[in-house]
């Protein structure tokens, strides 16, 4: 069988050859025009696969990165304004010492002003935002932490959630990040309870579980007399007497100077004697410190002279008179308020007098009623004596100076919790790095080699043409059978 190679086979075979350098040719243009070597999956379908794992990669570590990055820019916020409140409660602790020397009133009202002015700091500071929300409001970013709302121990109300908010990373433990606003304004660090007032009440031996401070009101109740002597209760006893406790502990001194009843004196626990008559139905007698009882003189037995014991009944209440407890007179007796369901214990053993009486739970004011508090005694909203002014003020200054620590600690923590998202934040750079040159070693090309080889195929393209065209030049030999 003949065979023959004619110039249409020569003519198509050299189409083959040049259209394949060709594609390889601007395959390598491509590459490195976009530095990249796979340019479609038929490229390499094995790296394109391992590549897809790797980008998937570097994305995850991306949004990491945003996470982080997000959480650390809110808890440097956070930190730079607990900065700002332990420097207010430094300027209250001075304006506090301050007032503790001052007697002129203005002054004090100043001093109140300026605390006032801490005070709005303070609250502005801790109802910070940012875009995200509040920053210490817990989970609830979305709700304003303290609106200043306050409870029935003059606490103010916090709005947000007990629970930190947290970063959360596939592979890598839970991070701490923003602290809610009642961990850091308001702990709790109990001490002694104290009473202050004139009732005779003081602190019982049991553990309270109100915080703050609260108003204890002493009612009395009702009065009664020993007998023998004919005096009865006044008209307004049930309601005007001020007197309180067991029989023996109140004592009337009478004495019937006219012999038939009809005149004579009575003073009480040894306050100034008191003329009577048997016409008055409603006599005021006032004892020595200030306590009242109303007395009916028309029965005052002739020719009484002596002493009489009386009993009068009291009850306690924290709401204002609404719900009361009879007054025990035991070393621990221990009232509910009805409001929140807290407890105080008083020792009421030595209650003696009606009145309000003021019950003060240190160390569990958060940082808000501290500065109210403080503002309040400067001025002496209460009326109490220098002695009991100046004692209350010492404790308003152990109660910042306790809060003060308190704050410090917190950002103590919300230090750390930096810290680690630092360490965070470099170790996710560092794996995205990584990631990313991987990534590169399977997609990328290189470039010199590339160059080189695109010189080769022109080279090569070039030698396939002059090739082609000798070949197809016609000659004698076309035309010899």
């Amino acid at each position: 069988m003949d065979f023959r190679v004619t110039q249409s086979q020569m003519a198509a075979t050299a189409r083959k050859y040049l259209a394949k350098q060709s594609s390889e040719l601007f395959t390598t243009q491509q590459q490195i025009s976009t530095g990249l070597r796979i340019q479609r999956p038929s490229d390499d379908p094995a790296a394109i696969r391992r590549s897809l794992i790797q980008r998937d990669r570097v994305d995850r570590l991306e949004a990491h990165e945003v996470s982080i990055s997000h959480v650390k820019s809110r808890l440097e916020q956070a930190h730079v304004h607990l900065q700002d409140i332990n420097s207010l409660l430094t300027t209250a602790r001075q304006l506090a010492l301050q007032s503790q020397n001052v007697t002129d009133d203005s002054e004090r009202t100043a001093i109140a002003a300026q605390l006032d002015g801490l005070l709005q700091q303070m609250t502005s500071a801790a109802n910070a935002s940012d875009e995200s929300g509040y920053l210490f409001s817990g989970t609830a970013s979305n709700t304003q932490p303290f609106p200043g709302t306050l409870d029935s121990s003059g606490q103010t109300v916090y709005a947000g959630t007990p629970d930190s908010t947290g970063l959360y990373i596939a592979g890598d433990v839970e991070r701490q990040g923003l602290l809610p606003g009642d961990m850091v304004f308001q702990s709790a660090a109990r001490e002694p309870t104290v009473v202050v007032g004139k009732s005779g009440a003081a602190p019982g031996t049991g553990t309270d579980t109100a915080v703050g401070s609260k108003q204890l009101l002493v009612i009395h109740d009702s009065t009664t007399f020993a007998g023998g002597s004919g005096i009865l209760t006044g008209t307004d006893s049930a309601a005007g007497d001020t007197i309180i406790g067991p029989s023996g502990s109140n004592v009337f001194q009478i004495n019937d100077t006219s012999g038939t009843g009809t005149s004579g004196t009575i003073s009480l626990n040894g306050g100034d004697p008191v003329a009577f008559n048997n016409t008055m139905t409603n006599l005021v007698v006032t004892g020595a410190l200030g306590e009242k009882v109303h007395v009916n003189t028309t029965g005052i037995t002739a020719g009484f002279n002596g002493s009489v014991d009386i009993d009068s009944t009291g009850s306690l209440s924290l709401d204002g008179g609404i719900t009361r407890t009879a007054v025990s007179f035991s070393t621990n007796q221990q009232i509910t308020d009805p409001r929140d369901g807290t407890l105080v214990n008083l020792d009421t053993t030595s209650i003696r007098r009606a009145g309000t009486d003021h019950v003060e739970f240190p160390g569990t004011s958060d940082v808000f009623s501290v500065l109210r508090e403080l503002r309040d005694d400067i001025l002496n909203t209460r009326n109490m004596p220098d002695s009991t002014r100046s004692d209350s003020l010492s404790r308003r200054i152990g109660d910042i100076e306790r809060i003060q620590d308190h704050v410090l600690d917190m950002v103590g923590v919300q230090s750390v919790s930096l810290e680690q998202i630092d360490r965070l934040e470099s170790r996710t750079g560092d794996l995205k790095l990584a990631e990313k040159i991987e990534y590169s070693d399977t997609v990328s090309a290189d470039i010199a080699e590339a160059v080189l080889r695109l010189k080769e195929l022109n080279n090569l393209q070039q030698f396939t043409m002059a090739a082609v065209g000798q070949l197809l030049t016609p000659n004698l030999l076309n035309y010899i059978q």
